[in-house]
């Protein structure tokens, strides 16, 4: 017995299943079993990078566009607060020359209105000194009449009390006139 003996054994296994277990955020490609094959891949992003570079573009141009309207919103509010200030000077300027104006018709009229009264008092006390002249060169004329009497010699107690009486009179009418002339 004594022979020789050989044996051989292969095993050759092919998957063919295209199955692949895959978990996570996994956003690549991923191919598994794929034997003796040409495979074309075409990975796409459907549209989002361009449309977030258009999202890009359009953020930049409305933050242009603002930034913008903010330099134009500044020059119109300065060309608006001068026109305030132009238009708030002028309006003062109107206001103090009206003013002005006013008070210098209101002081020529006082002045007026002062001379014409003061003209009318300069008048009264001249017609008062008149009449008072008059009525002292009456009184003069009274004591004169008096004075004669007591050179003639007439000593009379009646002639005493009228001379006293005239006198009397003279001085009140006096007074009176005196206190009419100063309440003036």
């Amino acid at each position: 017995m004594g022979g020789k003996s050989s044996s051989s054994s292969s095993n050759q296994t092919t998957n063919v299943s295209g199955q692949t277990a895959i978990s996570g955020d996994n956003l690549g490609t991923n191919l598994s079993g794929v034997n003796n094959s040409e495979i074309n891949i075409t990975a796409t992003d459907h549209g989002a990078v361009k449309g977030a570079l258009d999202l890009g573009g359009e953020i930049i141009e409305a933050g242009e566009n603002m930034f913008l309207g903010g330099v134009e919103m500044v020059q119109n509010s300065h060309e608006i607060n001068s026109a305030l200030v132009r238009d708030a000077h002028n309006t003062n300027t109107d206001f103090l020359s009206s003013t002005h104006e006013l008070n210098t018709m209101f002081a020529a009229h006082a002045l007026d209105e002062y001379s014409s009264t003061n003209s009318e008092n300069l008048s009264m006390i001249a017609g008062l000194a008149g009449n008072q002249a008059a009525q002292n060169s009456a009184n003069l004329s009274s004591m004169m009449e008096l004075a004669k009497f007591k050179q003639d010699g007439g000593k009379s107690e009646s002639d005493t009390k009228q001379i006293v009486l005239i006198v009397v009179v003279c001085l009140v009418l006096g007074l009176v006139s005196y206190g009419a002339v100063s309440k003036k």
